[in-house]
């Protein structure tokens, strides 16, 4: 005998758990792309193809973030600069950090790469307006440099805060220890951002032309442009936990809708 009910919650394990290994698949991609990065040396480069540059940036003309945060010093010098506002808010039975506001600010640099000072086509860079900068396909930015709140914390919460117990990765980040009142929490909103300034490092990858004023590195359809800052082993080692967490869990919740339909049907 088929029980209906039982298919129905066996198809939502399957459809969850389907969702969750997609997710692990993207992020196998993007640990792979971390690699290739990483990998890169100082070799001279030659224009016409795919190609992967690092060294120290030379900024040409600052980028102009909308917003700077409390503790910022404004944009002078920045070739990038990535800011979001990051809101916590009630979720069902808990709560849960999302990206508010978010902008990345990109000036003219070039990256001084060997021997070879090559600019950076930044308007070809595939960052849609509003984006959050640290959840791009085109960016290997790694967690925010900065943090701040835009507002006080109150005494319990910040004492979790400085133990790192109320941490987006901490143990208790999906609770919340005062008062919501009408839907929202007593946390306040936190500005994060990563700025990388002149002669910071950078990797950056795309596709080598040689214009009038030297070498450019553009983004195309077949060769998008790819930018990393900060420590690409750490943001590997994160991305593959992450994966190997997804993989786990959606296999789990994969084989949980089997394991009921097979009931379901007998």
């Amino acid at each position: 005998m088929v029980h209906v009910m039982a298919l129905v919650f066996a198809g939502a394990f399957l459809l969850f758990g389907g969702i969750v290994l997609s997710r692990a698949n993207e992020l196998d991609g993007r640990h792979e792309t971390i690699g290739e990065l990483a990998s890169a040396g100082d070799e001279p480069v030659e224009p016409g193809g795919e190609a992967t540059i690092s060294g120290p940036v030379s900024v040409l003309e600052p980028a102009s973030p909308t917003r700077t945060g409390p503790d910022s010093s404004g944009g002078n010098s920045a070739a990038l600069w990535a800011w979001r506002v990051r809101q916590k808010e009630t979720a069902g039975n808990g709560t849960r950090w999302r990206t508010d506001e978010a902008e990345l600010a990109v000036g003219e640099f070039a990256v001084d790469h060997s021997w070879d000072r090559v600019r950076v086509d930044e308007t070809t860079l595939t960052v849609q307006e509003g984006d959050d900068p640290f959840d791009s396909s085109g960016l290997f930015l790694g967690e925010p440099a900065t943090e701040s709140y835009l507002g006080d914390l109150g005494p319990v919460n910040r004492f979790l805060e400085r133990t790192g117990l109320a941490g987006e990765d901490g143990i208790v980040s999906d609770l919340e220890f005062t008062v919501n009142v009408g839907g929202e929490t007593t946390m306040p909103d936190k500005y994060q951002a990563t700025v990388v300034r002149d002669g910071d490092e950078l990797v950056v990858r795309g596709e080598l032309i040689e214009a009038s004023n030297g070498y450019v590195l553009r983004g195309t359809d077949e060769t998008p442009l790819v930018i990393a800052a900060g420590s690409l082993e750490e943001q590997r080692e994160r991305v593959r936990s992450e994966f190997r967490l997804r993989r786990v869990a959606g296999g789990i919740l994969v084989g949980l809708g089997l394991i009921v339909a097979i009931l379901g049907v007998l």
